[in-house]
């Protein structure tokens, strides 16, 4: 295996057969769809991604459209500029030609091998031996934090974080001084962005920034040459390690940075515009991080990653499994251990140990001091709810540790002192046998404790003990020789991943793809009778998938981060504790305390509940009752039926109408004054404006406009006005819509706090309107600006290759 290329088609090979291990329940059944025991399958893969990257496809196929806008949930909501959107990420692009439930699975799994294999490639960086390396691979692949997120469905996040270890590569490189440095790494971090969700992205960046200063610092105060050999960065490689100095270091970084910046301008600036005006443009308060973040009792989880129970009935800290689990895997995290302790002089395990450290302590969110330090100072700290999500990072510093601890091995094979060494191990591993012999019978495998409570939890052993057991069995077999010592890394990566995979089986199910409902009776009747209205129906009785593939506009639909003009009304209309879950589709309406002028204002012509019982309501009228089939169920399950009941609303407004009363309102005021003006508003007697731009006189009465076409980015509305009026809509209001009628441009004005206002003369009207998503002209400008360089300087780093760099980039790939 002298061949690198060899090597690394062999580690791709093995790593691949390691992800299929972890992934068994979906490699059984292809055709399934990857999700978690929790919820009976409803996660953020079948809740949300499914639907996310059906739409791509949809707007494709039958608008001939990219999804800039998707008008079918929550009275609209813009699609490019959204976190969680991710459409310029290539790996995304499979959607607009696929069917998501049949890829979306084996995208997740895919990019599981893609970071084992970037953690494979960064352990050879680090002058680790193949062997070393591919645990490393093995370990951060199959992370039980990794794995659970999967479970859970969050898509981007796992995407995202398959490209941290290509990123520390580019970082490796960089401080080595390569020419292909700044344009890998620029590379690498730009698709970490678009894959969306950018809270662990920032948290690396941040800790790789304060990680190069410092480094840099030092090595100006030590005054180190150019080009040094630094013994103890060498493992097991004979060749000295060239680094570059601290200025060139430090300006690479900056020249990475401006590049980056200008790569991702094209979804940044929309982006950016658009939690500027998000529920979360303010930050997040600090009380509500406590839920979202670990205590001391998570440390349990080290030994026993179920002592908390599973994550279809988890009771511990941090609210839910997937968000809070502080397990490595025993294995790896003693083999972390000793890598740290073995090479601690090593600056590479220096900077990981120093990483994973900062954010476990940061993971303990407020419950700490450091947490609240960097929240009151770092810009941007704030904006995020969820410091667990750090332990992605201490996941990956554990991968790359416990491949030092590996490498340990090897040096233990050429001691001086193996007799000496083997005796000691052999007395040590014989005790460990004994203990843990014993403990095992005494204990039958658990400990059982309480935490103050009447409820007993119980940590197994059988993972920790097995660990201790195969460290000393390993060290014993590495003090006899390297060929030994080779046995014994094999012997870790095997126990690795049986207890990594284990971990997986227990968390992950799938749901069979034949089990997706088709055409309900709901979408029948409604695709008949809704309209250009719009339906109040939770996500059990029509998903958004249903809703956008057959064209059905709903106002409940899933947005992590809705906007705040949706939130202020929504928080008008129901005045209900549970408002937010509720239009998530998560929780029913109650239509008894819900405002009924404000539903007629968002065009609800009907509203579907999940019971079976007739309701007796003022204003509706209902239509029909029955039951339909659950939207899936998990494999070796059935379906359940869920009831309906279908209410009609008597009198709604209309998508689009004319009116011509105004009453003027002040927008700059607390959002409490600003629900308490909406839940007055009598939308067919008036119209709350910042402004009446209109000349003074007789206005337009009360008047139907008719929409003549539509698809998600553009409308067609024919209006006759006898005065001067404004054509309202129930569509929310954002900004990169645009008016034209002939050849003059319209203002769209914030209606109702909310919703669109265009105000016309009198006569016949066709109004054009079109959205392009704000920022996304210059942000397209940049970014090609900057991809033009960006090849320009790495085709001249591959064309002009210097003779005193570390090997290439390309011939590590």
């Amino acid at each position: 295996m002298k061949s690198r290329l060899y090597q690394n088609l062999i580690a791709a090979l093995l790593l691949t057969i390691a992800t299929g291990a972890c992934f068994l329940p979906l490699v059984s059944q292809p055709a399934d769809v990857l999700v978690g025991p929790q919820s009976q399958g409803y996660n953020d893969t079948t809740s949300q991604f499914i639907a996310f990257k059906s739409y791509q496809k949809i707007c494709w196929e039958q608008f001939q459209q990219l999804p800039y806008w998707n008008p079918y949930s929550l009275l609209g909501m813009p699609w490019l500029g959204t976190p969680q959107s991710s459409l310029f990420y290539p790996g995304n692009w499979l959607f607009f030609f696929t069917n998501a439930v049949n890829t979306i699975s084996w995208s997740l799994v895919l990019h599981h091998w893609w970071a084992g294999l970037g953690a494979f490639l960064l352990g050879r960086k680090y002058k680790l031996s193949f062997f070393s390396a591919l645990l490393s691979g093995i370990v951060f692949l199959a992370a039980p934090y990794f794995l659970a997120k999967t479970g859970e469905g969050h898509f981007t996040s796992v995407t995202q974080i398959s490209w941290f270890p290509w990123i520390l590569y580019g970082y490796e490189l960089l401080r080595e001084g390569s020419r292909k440095a700044v344009p890998l790494l620029a590379i690498f971090i730009s698709l970490s962005f678009f894959c969306g969700h950018v809270q662990e992205l920032y948290y690396l960046l941040l800790f790789l920034s304060l990680s190069l200063t410092i480094e840099c610092l030092v090595d100006f105060m030590l005054q180190k040459p150019q080009t040094s050999t630094r013994g103890q960065e060498k493992i097991t490689s004979d060749s000295p390690v060239t680094m570059s100095t601290p200025g060139t270091r430090f300006k690479g970084w900056i020249l990475v940075s401006l590049f980056v910046a200008g790569l991702v301008a094209i979804d940044l600036i929309p982006v950016f515009i658009y939690t500027k005006q998000a529920v979360r443009a303010s930050g997040i308060d600090m009380a509500a991080l406590y839920q979202g973040s670990l205590n001391r009792y998570s440390l349990l989880q080290l030994i026993d990653p179920f002592v908390w129970g599973h994550p279809d009935h988890y009771q511990g800290p941090g609210q839910f499994y997937w968000e809070a689990l502080c397990s490595f895997g025993c294995l790896p995290l003693l083999l972390a251990l000793l890598g740290t302790g073995v090479f601690f002089r090593n600056r590479n395990v220096i900077r990981l140990t120093l990483i994973g450290l900062a954010a476990l302590l940061l993971a303990f969110g407020p419950h700490l001091p450091f947490y609240t330090l960097c929240y009151n100072l770092i810009p941007g700290f704030s904006m995020f709810r969820l410091p667990v999500r750090l332990l992605w990072l201490c996941s990956l510093a554990v991968a790359m540790l416990a491949g030092f601890g590996c490498e340990s091995l090897f040096r233990l094979s050429q001691s001086q002192h193996r007799k000496l060494l083997r005796l000691i191990i052999g007395i040590g591993l014989t005790a460990v046998l004994l203990l843990v012999g014993y403990q095992l019978f005494q204990s039958q495998g658990e400990i059982t404790f309480n935490m103050g409570t009447k409820q007993t939890f119980r940590i197994q052993l059988a993972w920790f003990f097995a660990a201790i057991t195969t460290v000393f069995i390993t060290l014993f077999l590495a003090s006899f020789s390297r060929k030994s010592a080779i046995a014994g890394t094999l012997l870790l990566s095997l126990i690795c991943t049986w207890e990594l995979s284990t971990h997986a089986y227990q968390i992950l199910r799938t749901v069979p793809q034949s089990s997706f409902r088709g055409e309900t009776k709901l979408i029948t009747f409604l695709k008949a009778n809704l309209g250009e209205h719009r339906v109040l129906v939770n996500q059990k009785l029509l998903s958004d998938r249903e809703a956008w593939q057959h064209q059905i506009m709903k106002i409940q639909g899933y947005d992590p981060v809705p906007l705040t003009r949706l939130g202020l009304l929504a928080a008008a209309a129901f005045p209900q504790p549970d408002a937010a879950a509720m239009m998530a589709g998560f929780k029913s309406p109650d239509l008894l305390t819900a405002r009924k002028p404000l539903l007629d204002l968002m065009s609800i012509k009907y509203v579907i509940l999940q019971t079976d019982q007739k309701q007796e309501i003022e204003g509706w009228k209902t239509i029909d009752q029955g039951t339909i089939p659950e939207e899936f169920h998990l494999q070796n399950s059935t379906h359940e039926q869920l009831p309906y009941l279908i209410l009609e609303n008597l009198n709604p407004l209309p998508r689009a109408y004319l009116t011509g009363d105004i009453k003027l309102f002040n927008a700059n005021q607390p959002g409490q004054k600003i629900v308490a003006a909406l839940s007055e508003v009598q939308p067919r007697n008036e119209v709350l404006l910042q402004q009446d731009v209109l000349p003074r006189g007789k206005r337009q009465a009360f008047s139907v406009a008719t929409i003549s076409h539509a698809t998600p980015s553009q409308l067609t509305i024919e209006a006759s006005l006898t005065s001067p009026g404004y054509l309202m809509m129930s569509d929310i209001y954002y900004p990169g819509w645009t008016a034209r009628t002939g050849s003059q441009d319209l203002p769209v004005l914030p209606a109702d706090y909310s919703l669109r206002a265009i105000p016309l003369p009198a006569g016949e009207h066709q109004i054009e309107l079109s959205y392009i998503p704000p920022g996304f002209q210059i942000g397209r400008i940049i970014s090609i600006t900057a991809l033009v360089l960006l090849l320009i300087q790495l085709l001249g780093a591959f064309r002009k290759p210097h003779s005193k760099q570390p090997a290439s980039a390309v011939a590590d790939l």
